[in-house]
């Protein structure tokens, strides 16, 4: 059997057929196996022809790419379904994962965006199809237990302003905590233009978009599929591949599977946009403590000292929110001393500014924490950082995480905020 890629191509027009037959022509590991000019005929030839994929077209007179993905679905399910259309709109995306699609090709699109769909959404077939191999016994014990005995902690690194450094310093507490043998998932929250995937040099196959069509039928099992492996024993939910592909993940679906999420992993560490919408507001409200990360300038300390009251208003209690300061120096105008004073909060770390080495650790996708920048004075307060981690999530950091307010769980974001108004004005 041959283990090229098997391609069927549909689309009403011929030209656009015959335009990505050509994109595909050159790739070794890809055979373009049948063309449908409608619906119908795609549903009759993935019978037929049981392709891997089957790039469908999803505007089509008669049967359109919607249904006749939805058909195929039920009658081909090995059949994997990338939609293609000019229409970007969040409901197209919906309507099309909705139908069983795995992926969502925005024409024009190039040769490169092209065959990396296929061989993503490939991956992902095998991934699904795969039966699960028996794991070492070590790794069952670490790795498969359905549930930990007590609730993970959810740890949120994020910044009102950009640039501060909150992925540098989610993914190096992820790797720290994985590399201390404790159950650890990063989450790359920043859903539209996520920098996870590359500080951390892995190809994201899967992504969270993938979890949420299937987010009533959530398992172990199911997450296990989706998640990747770092080399350190982290596991990584990535950002969607492609910006528009965010509008898939929705508030409900997201306090869902971060609920989900605990039962399986002692530590769900989430990085996070600096935009505060609905996503994002759902990822604070489910932490147990949110690492808010500034910097020694007046404008991150303005937007953070906004975000302080707006966590005021939220409800959110005080200890949940833990002030870092990152590219620390003892150059600058601004003291650590009078960020402290300045925002009435005490600084809990510090993390030294050390450029050359962040880029360094960027461009090689190579954590700060491991290899020879672990001992220089950036490694080591990262590597303090997931101590601190650790010792706040004891005992009694539990006992609190379990009197999480209901309104802070449920109530949605601007009830929350325009009520607490309405009962000061009152």
């Amino acid at each position: 059997m041959s283990d090229k890629i098997r391609v069927l191509i549909v689309d009403d027009l011929p030209e656009t057929r015959e335009n990505v037959r050509k994109l595909l022509q050159f790739e070794s590991d890809v055979e373009v196996i049948a063309q449908a000019g409608t619906g119908e005929q795609a549903v009759e030839m993935a019978k037929e022809h049981r392709p891997d994929i089957i790039l469908m077209d999803i505007n089509m007179p008669g049967l359109d790419g919607i249904a006749a993905s939805q058909a195929i679905v039920e009658n081909v399910p090995t059949a994997q379904i990338i939609i293609m259309s000019v229409q970007s709109e969040a409901d197209y995306l919906r309507r099309a994962m909705l139908a069983g699609a795995r992926d969502f090709l925005m024409k024009p699109f190039s040769g490169d965006e092209l065959i990396t769909a296929i061989r993503r959404v490939h991956q992902m077939r095998r991934m699904d199809a795969a039966p699960t191999p028996p794991k070492p016994q070590v790794d069952v014990a670490d790795r498969k237990q359905p549930a930990i005995e007590e609730k993970g902690q959810i740890v949120t690194v994020y910044s009102p302003k950009g640039g501060s450094g909150c992925t540098t310093i989610a993914v190096n507490l992820g790797v720290a905590l994985a590399e201390e043998g404790k159950r650890t998932l990063l989450v790359d929250g920043s859903l539209q233009f996520g920098d996870v995937a590359v500080m951390l040099n892995m190809k994201p196959a899967t992504s969270i978009a993938d979890l949420m069509d299937r987010i009533g039928e959530l398992d172990t099992d199911l997450t296990s599929s989706v998640v990747l492996s770092h080399e350190s024993g982290l596991d990584v939910l990535m950002a969607p591949p492609r910006p528009e592909m965010a509008d898939l993940v929705t508030e409900e679906n997201v306090k869902t599977l971060l609920d989900h999420l605990q039962e399986d992993f002692e530590y769900v560490i989430i990085d996070t946009s600096s935009s505060l919408d609905d996503i994002t507001l759902a990822m604070l409200d489910m932490s147990d403590r949110i690492f808010v990360v500034t910097q020694q300038n007046l404008p991150t300390l303005k937007n953070v000292s906004r975000f302080f009251d707006l966590a005021q208003t939220l409800d959110y209690e005080r200890e949940k929110i833990t002030l870092i300061v990152n590219r620390a120096s003892d150059r600058l105008g601004i003291s650590v001393k009078d960020i402290a004073s300045t925002l009435k909060r005490p600084v809990i770390a510090t993390i030294p500014a050390d450029d050359d080495a962040v880029s360094r650790a960027a461009d090689q996708g190579r954590p700060l924490v491991l290899g020879r920048t672990r001992g220089r004075p950036i490694g080591k307060s990262l590597w303090q950082l997931a101590s601190l981690t650790m010792e706040e999530s004891g005992a009694e950091a539990r006992a609190k995480a379990g009197k999480k307010s209901d309104s802070s769980a449920k109530v949605p974001f601007w009830k929350r905020l325009f009520g607490r108004r309405s009962q000061v004005a009152g």
